[in-house]
């Protein structure tokens, strides 16, 4: 990394570029923890996803918390609620978001959150319990409305490839936004920066030390 520039940072992905001044957040299922590999600037999260019927359960826990222990690894995730998909039912998945939300709240790792269709559950999730650690919604996608919604709140938001240019704005202003790659093998964090610093009409040496300091807040052990 250059001195005199911040490096990007890849708030979620699915996929190791280890691309030169760039800071990457892995989202790691369960299953994949005994075989993460490693480098400096390459962190992770670890959860139990709504999708993964095989892992949202309560017997996972335990070795969720065991994983969340492991070295660079720095926050929880992507835990959630899915409305749309059908491996697990919201029935199914409430009660091991609540007891993820707790052990994010234990161990103070931020919180890496995927919704789908259940804003006003996660909304009433949140006034329940009172959360300190931080919570980043990862890939939204959402329009102004329920962007502001969940910035009054006190959410951050995570924007890929695809995004609406006021949401972006609104967080981005309010201090609350980053940016990713998700599960996009071809995608690079830097793409998505610069159509980010476009839709900001912010140049992109601005914008990577802005998320960055973002960043250090939320992950002080952050490079």
């Amino acid at each position: 990394m250059t001195e005199q520039l911040a490096p990007y940072i890849d708030l979620h992905t699915h996929y190791v570029r280890s691309t030169p001044d760039t800071v990457e957040l892995l989202s790691c299922y369960l299953a994949e923890v005994d075989t993460l590999p490693s480098h400096d600037s390459l962190y992770y999260s670890v959860g139990l996803h709504p999708w993964r019927a095989e892992e949202l359960r309560e017997e996972s826990l335990p070795l969720l918390r065991e994983a969340l222990q492991l070295p660079h690894v720095i926050a929880l995730g992507e835990a959630g609620l899915d409305k749309a998909t059908k491996h697990t039912t919201l029935a199914e998945q409430l009660p091991i978001l609540r007891a993820q939300i707790l052990l994010s709240e234990e161990l103070e790792l931020p919180l890496i959150l995927h919704l789908v269709r259940a804003q006003d559950e996660l909304l009433r999730l949140r006034r329940e319990l009172q959360p300190k650690q931080p919570w980043i919604i990862h890939g939204f996608r959402g329009g102004l409305d329920q962007a502001r919604q969940l910035l009054r709140a006190g959410l951050y938001l995570s924007f890929g490839e695809y995004f609406r240019s006021e949401s972006l704005r609104e967080a981005h202003a309010a201090g609350q936004a980053f940016l990713e790659t998700d599960d996009a093998p071809e995608l690079s964090i830097q793409a998505v920066y610069q159509a980010a610093s476009e839709a900001l009409d912010l140049d992109k040496f601005t914008l990577r030390e802005q998320l960055y300091t973002s960043a250090k807040h939320l992950f002080p052990t952050l490079l």
